[in-house]
């Protein structure tokens, strides 16, 4: 899966960043309770992103604003 593999990789990249796994099969109610509706979602604090197709970059540019992370162009 492309999210699994680009949280992988970021990880490594930024050892602040901690990553949860909710399944939502055997934690529907949190899932819920959570406010994920859709698979799959990154979610921080209260900022979400999710979608059927995310791309890498995406994902980054999620990651790297919610640690704060300026990125060079």
């Amino acid at each position: 899966m492309l999210v699994g593999r680009e949280l992988t990789k970021l990880a490594k990249e930024f050892p602040q960043l901690e990553i949860k796994k909710v399944d939502i099969l055997s934690s529907p109610v949190q899932s819920l309770q959570q406010g994920i509706r859709m698979i799959p979602t990154l979610q921080a604090g209260e900022q979400r992103l999710s979608g059927i197709f995310l791309s890498g970059k995406e994902i980054r540019a999620f990651v790297t604003d919610i640690l704060g992370v300026k990125e060079s162009a």
